[in-house]
């Protein structure tokens, strides 16, 4: 059985070690400082992935610039691909005083610090992979403690919205740490530390208002196949966990596609002006904050209320696909902005309604934060995926050492489609 303890163990309250789990309303305004718990977290992380690493890297290596951040964000790659479903694991088998989620997003919020300083300090290439480690751990347990948490604290019928606005929190949380970015452009440590301490503040006073349940069993004992088996959810025994999974990588195959060669495709298809470059990345990432922000929501509680998420899911994969065949078409950089709108408003929808709906399949409802991890697996991935098929898709049909952005951008359009069509198979939900 659960108990509830606030940030203090002295007013847990205590009951039996058996008997039913004990359920308790969320604090007031629960889904508000979960939102703005997200958007710290993709403030720190996409401000570093999107600008400060990069920076920090150049005044490293200049010449080998690239160097430095392939070695960085391949180390946090693979790091982040263990570290997802372990770190959900271990929050799950939690018997801390403070709860389950609570030590987990302390652990967040200190780690984007720390990696900001170590980052900021770094006087080589393993030194600023040691800090954007550093950083990307403060993503992971923010990323598994926010999914946790609405199937912790909500129940079905009512985690439409707040799936929406955590997966709006990364890019709303992109177009804030850019923001800072333009603002402080002559100072790399107001770059690096606003972010961070944004997001130490916002994550922080998500765990002080937490209610978060207190397991009072003892600890699970793992042996090795129960240990191997945190990276793996039997698709036999779970198909709907299986499909969900399936769909998102699908989906998101088809978002990384756009994202991966997105610069590289102004500058050499479209003739932006390199100095205007960050301005329409920036303007990209406002379109995509924008629309999501307005629409998913609304139609998370839409569809919580209808009770139905596949039809939402499959019209949304289908508009982000349409809108990846819309960028392969751009002429000209409004009407890549154009095709990046319905790209986002069918991104929006989908991620947040999907992200509800794997909320209902869980293999184990009681312990979701593995589970959830896995999940979101499906977000990083694709960007491997995509960087192994795309050299040659690109080659597809060109000529004279032209880059076939078309067909990426197409094939990824198709992908997120089907990812859309795999949730039809789903039996154990509407």
């Amino acid at each position: 059985m659960t108990t509830t303890s606030p940030l203090g163990p002295s007013d847990a309250l205590r009951a039996p070690a058996a008997g039913p789990k004990l359920h308790l309303a969320p604090p007031r305004g629960f889904v508000l400082f979960l939102f703005l718990a997200v958007i710290g977290s993709g403030c720190a992380q996409m401000s570093s992935a999107l600008l400060t690493l990069s920076l920090k890297a150049t005044r490293i290596d200049e010449a080998g610039a690239a160097g430095v951040i392939s070695l960085a964000t391949g180390v946090a790659g693979v790091f982040t691909v263990v570290a997802l479903p372990l770190v959900g694991r271990l929050s799950d088998l939690s018997r801390s005083r403070y709860g389950r989620r609570r030590p987990w997003l302390l652990v967040g919020a200190a780690s984007y610090v720390v990696g900001s300083l170590v980052m900021l300090a770094a006087a080589n290439a393993w030194m600023l992979t040691a800090g954007n480690l550093f950083l990307t751990l403060g993503a992971v347990c923010t990323q598994v403690v926010a999914t946790a948490l609405i199937a912790d604290q909500l129940p079905p019928d009512r985690r439409g919205p707040a799936a929406a606005l955590v997966s709006l929190g990364t890019p709303l949380g992109a177009l804030i740490g850019t923001g800072i970015g333009q603002v402080f452009n002559t100072s790399l440590t107001a770059q690096m530390l606003i972010p961070a301490v944004f997001a130490l503040f916002a994550i922080g006073t998500l765990a002080v208002v937490l209610r978060d349940p207190q397991f009072l069993q003892e600890r699970p004992q793992l042996n090795l196949r129960e240990f191997l088996g945190t990276f793996w959810v039997d698709p036999v025994r779970h198909p709907g966990f299986a499909l969900v999974f399936t769909s998102r990588m699908l989906v998101f195959s088809g978002v990384a596609a756009i994202n991966a060669y997105q610069v590289i495709y102004l500058l050499s298809e479209l003739h932006v002006d390199p100095a205007r470059i960050s301005g329409a990345v920036l303007l990209t990432v406002v379109i995509n904050a924008g629309l999501t922000i307005l629409v998913a929501p609304a139609l998370g509680r839409v569809s919580d209320r209808l009770g139905v998420r596949k039809p939402f899911i499959l019209v949304a994969a289908v508009v982000l696909g349409i809108g990846l065949y819309l960028a392969s078409l751009a002429d000209s950089l409004p009407t890549y902005l154009m095709a990046c709108a319905v790209v986002a408003l069918g991104q929006g929808v989908y991620f947040s309604v999907e992200l509800a709906l794997a909320t209902q399949l869980l293999p184990d409802p009681d312990n979701p934060a593995k589970d959830l991890a896995i999940i979101k697996l499906a977000d990083n991935l694709p960007v491997s995926i995509v960087a192994a098929v795309a050299p040659a898709l690109l080659t597809v049909g060109a000529a004279d050492g032209a880059q076939n952005y078309a067909a990426v951008f197409i094939t990824g359009g198709i992908s997120a489609v089907l990812g859309g069509l795999v949730i039809l198979f789903i039996r154990a939900a509407r």
